[in-house]
């Protein structure tokens, strides 16, 4: 727009260059046409005003949803980090509970091994039973017995053991005196 208007002013330039006399009409058609440029270029910058809010609001949308977004991929991050741990967890609890079983099982057979070994014990009679401790009673005092008669040998063997080496050195010094005895005459 602004360049027609400058066309037109070259036009009117060039025609009083010229030595055209514009008449009172010409003036009139150009004021018509510079109003009508003017309408247009008002139109043109409401429209470019309405695109400008119309971008800003667009643009502040747009942030808006960049931050939402944001906010969703941390919170997604952090779920999918918390997932990874508790498969972990139930990894470690899958192989803990395979374990237990294995080891239930085997104390489950270790009790029926037991429950038939008590199934089939044979509780024996009373007198059996009277008889036989009375047996380890006997065999109790046996040993008490022995283990002093032991104790009574050590002591007896520890004392012939300090007369015999009371008597060999006796016997070296009557031999040293006896030797020495010899040697003198």
């Amino acid at each position: 727009m602004k360049v027609q208007k400058k066309k037109l002013q070259i036009q009117l330039k060039q025609k009083e260059e010229l030595g055209e006399v514009l008449h009172e009409v010409d003036f009139k058609q150009l004021k018509i046409e510079n109003s009508q440029y003017l309408e247009k270029i008002e139109e043109r910058n409401a429209e470019l005003l309405k695109l400008k809010h119309s971008s800003g609001n667009t643009l502040q949308v747009l942030n808006t949803y960049k931050k939402k977004l944001d906010q969703l991929t941390l919170e997604s991050e952090r779920l999918q980090s918390e997932i990874d741990q508790r498969n972990d967890i139930l990894t470690k609890i899958d192989a803990e509970t395979e374990l237990v079983e294995k080891e239930r099982q085997k104390a489950e057979n270790i009790n029926q091994n037991l429950r038939t070994e008590l199934s089939d014990y044979i509780v024996p009679d009373i007198l059996d039973y009277v008889g036989v401790r009375s047996d380890l009673y006997e065999l109790r005092k046996s040993y008490r017995t022995w283990e002093r008669k032991v104790d009574i040998a050590q002591m007896e063997l520890q004392k012939f053991e300090k007369q015999w080496g009371i008597l060999r050195e006796g016997n070296r010094m009557s031999h040293s005196w006896s030797g020495t005895e010899q040697q003198v005459l």
